[in-house]
């Protein structure tokens, strides 16, 4: 029978390729299901998920160069037990190749499709010789090709990067992709939660690091009394840009999960936060109720339309930190990388215009509007402020506020990088209504 960790792991990986899961919430659901698990159980069904997501494209290469039928061509259940086995033959060598051959025959059994257990024993055992996926472009003859094989990236993007950045950036980049995010939480402002070997953020003075291995931040004490939420050091950086007056009203206009609306409640009178759906403005709700934030009121409202009985002109501040590529986040959701294609950034481009058109009627003259993506393609950020700025002559560029880490900013925008901040790929604008 095979182990508990490999079962939650092929479970939550065939919601993320089947369902469209986020694989760190069914993650969490899966190891919250299992109940007591022991602590390295949990460790390596971790391991096995995100290792898993984040190489799927080289495991990919690897199988196919040992299997005489396509991996499109198989039953999801036979994918992910071939490609968990994969990922332990190439990444986690703690494990003799025979039992990963043997735990992966095991996991097709255990998943219902015991027919195919010959093929996934036939195939991991011939990978188990090599136990290296096949040589990727010549770095001269491909460069491109080359990064997109050696970092497990869709060549789309690589190229989009290179272009944008320079290949050695764009590689640099790639690779810290590959690297699993700190856990890292923001704590409320006067808050002192214990969390032992936590360490300060780099950039935010609201962030702690939590040591490797720590449970997830819902598990640890003091959550639920409102001490802290999990928010990575890029996207608290929104907020300290933002930098609202403490007599600001703020509009947070796609406001879901709600760790900004909250962040940027600690520092103004009043936050609206809108979501468009329903059931993620009840949970925007719910956290500032958890973190007695009783001036964040939330609200489920479409932001591309009129929010009903909130009158234009009524806001200091207004965040649009819009729905995007999420190319910033892949250290955290490698999944997204597997998703996403050039037409969703172009799809993408045009419905953050939309959005920026229609919450700008809510600045006041003289107010704040904050555009923000965790993304990193031209089209989202740089290039769609361009645009909105040509379109939108009332407003203007503002620099960075005071004191805003140095780091950070590109020009007068904000923008973090995985490999230049250590942080989760953020970039945001502060467009100053002047008329």
């Amino acid at each position: 029978m095979t182990t508990s960790a490999r079962r939650i792991a092929a479970e939550v990986l065939l919601r993320v390729a089947t369902g469209g899961a986020f694989a760190n919430l069914a993650l969490d659901a899966a190891l919250r299901q299992a109940g007591v698990l022991e602590p390295r159980e949990a460790a390596l069904a971790t391991e096995l998920v995100y290792g898993t997501l984040r190489w799927q494209l080289e495991l990919d290469r690897a199988l196919m160069a040992h299997s005489d039928r396509p991996l499109d061509e198989l039953d999801e259940p036979v994918r992910v037990a071939l490609r968990i086995g994969a990922f332990e033959l190439l990444h986690h060598e703690k494990v003799p190749p025979h039992a990963v051959v043997n735990e992966a025959v095991e996991l097709a059994k255990s998943q219902g499709v015991s027919r195919a257990s010959g093929f996934v024993n036939a195939v991991l055992r011939k990978l188990s010789e090599v136990r290296a996926p096949p040589p990727p472009p010549s770095r001269e003859v491909d460069p491109v090709g080359h990064v997109a094989a050696t970092t497990a990236h869709p060549r789309w993007m690589v190229e989009r990067w290179s272009r944008w950045l320079g290949a050695s950036e764009a590689e640099q980049l790639c690779a810290a992709n590959q690297r699993q995010a700190p856990a890292t939480v923001r704590v409320r402002r006067g808050a002192k939660p214990n969390l032992p070997g936590a360490v300060p953020g780099r950039y935010s003075p609201d962030a702690l690091v939590l040591p490797a291995g720590a449970p997830p931040a819902l598990d640890i004490e003091g959550h639920e009394e409102g001490l802290f939420q999990a928010q990575d050091e890029g996207a608290q950086l929104v907020s300290i840009f933002c930098a609202p007056a403490s007599d600001w009203e703020v509009l947070d206009a796609c406001a879901a999960p709600g760790g900004k609306a909250c962040h940027l409640a600690e520092m103004a009178r009043s936050v609206l936060a809108i979501d468009l759906h329903a059931r993620k403005a009840r949970q925007i709700a719910e956290a500032a109720a958890r973190m007695g934030l009783g001036n964040l009121k939330a609200l489920a409202a479409d932001a591309a339309l009129p929010i009903p009985e909130v009158p234009f002109e009524s806001f200091d501040l207004v965040l649009l930190d819009a729905p995007c590529s999420g190319l910033g986040t892949l250290r955290r959701h490698p999944e997204v990388k597997l998703r996403r294609t050039p037409e969703d950034v172009d799809r993408l481009a045009r419905l953050q215009a939309n959005l920026l058109a229609s919450v700008q009627r809510y600045v006041k003259p003289g107010g704040l509007l904050v555009y923000a993506v965790c993304t990193l393609t031209p089209e989202e950020c740089d290039e769609q402020v361009d645009r909105f700025l040509k379109s939108f002559s009332r407003f203007a560029l503002d620099p960075p506020p005071p004191g805003f880490p140095a780091d950070c900013v590109s020009g007068k925008f904000m923008r973090t990088m995985p490999h230049r901040t250590g942080t989760d790929g953020f970039f945001a604008a502060r467009l100053r209504r002047i008329a």
